[in-house]
């Protein structure tokens, strides 16, 4: 919004959660409009840079594969899910080299990114089932049935997002008694994030907090919500998401 010289309001985070930041899209004021222009995109992307005539690729093989991976950008699955997920919707199978080969193109067509995991007592990346995040929540909505704020799918993919645009290299983070959603490293310095929707309860509070307590490391720990109210405890940095997609606020490492 910052970008483009846009006014910004509360509603505004939302519409840019389901709709994404291409610039065009902003010239459009119905939905409507907003995801026949996004659709329209997304299918120039495929015939020009993936489905094109020497590819041999099957398209319906493909456009299936591809609104699994963009539909559930953010969760963490592999192979073998989407060859159970192609194979109960169209009864025939899928080979893994051909799930691994179309989302290869994904990757180069830039539709999504993929995301290790980084051993955080270990400090070390580690090579194990990958998450995607879409290049823009945009694709994801046009692929994706409901919109639940809620399960922080679509947090996670803005917030990704914006940290490589910040030029963060970003993995996400595992403890021996879970995970953290962010590792974001820059210059040798690295930092821990957890994103949240609304932390409107102490338990939500307590499990956002305390999923860093597994960390000795020292670097510096953030939650990232919609909460307005400042909410750090314990050392650990609580900031507002608007307030860090507007550049308000930035994340120190060590």
């Amino acid at each position: 919004f910052a970008l483009l010289n846009l006014p910004f309001n509360d509603d505004m985070i939302y519409d840019y959660l389901k709709w994404g930041g291409f610039p065009v899209r902003f010239d459009f004021r119905e939905e409507a409009d907003i995801q026949r222009y996004l659709t329209n995109l997304y299918v120039g992307i495929l015939n020009r840079d993936i489905l094109t005539k020497k590819s041999r690729i099957d398209r319906k093989i493909f456009m299936d594969i591809a609104k699994y991976v963009l539909s559930n950008a953010g969760k963490e699955f592999s192979a073998e899910n989407i060859m159970e997920y192609y194979e109960k919707k169209n009864h025939r199978s899928v080979s893994q080299r051909t799930v691994y080969n179309y989302i290869e193109k994904m990757q180069k067509a830039f539709l999504i990114h993929p995301v290790q995991k980084y051993d955080i007592a270990g400090k070390t990346a580690l090579q194990s089932k990958q998450k995607y995040y879409a290049v823009d929540t945009g694709f994801r909505t046009i692929h994706t049935n409901t919109i639940n704020y809620e399960d922080t799918f679509f947090l996670e993919n803005l917030i990704y997002n914006e940290l490589l645009f910040q030029g963060f290299t970003v993995f996400t983070g595992k403890t021996h008694k879970g995970e953290v959603d962010f590792v974001a490293i820059r210059n040798g310095k690295k930092c821990f994030i957890q994103v949240s929707y609304l932390m409107s309860s102490q338990s939500t509070i307590d499990r956002e907090f305390g999923a860093f307590s597994p960390i000795t490391d020292a670097s510096p720990k953030y939650v990232l919500s919609l909460d307005k109210v400042d909410l750090s405890r314990n050392g650990i940095a609580h900031i507002n998401i608007v307030d860090f997609l507007l550049h308000r606020q930035f994340l120190a490492l060590t």
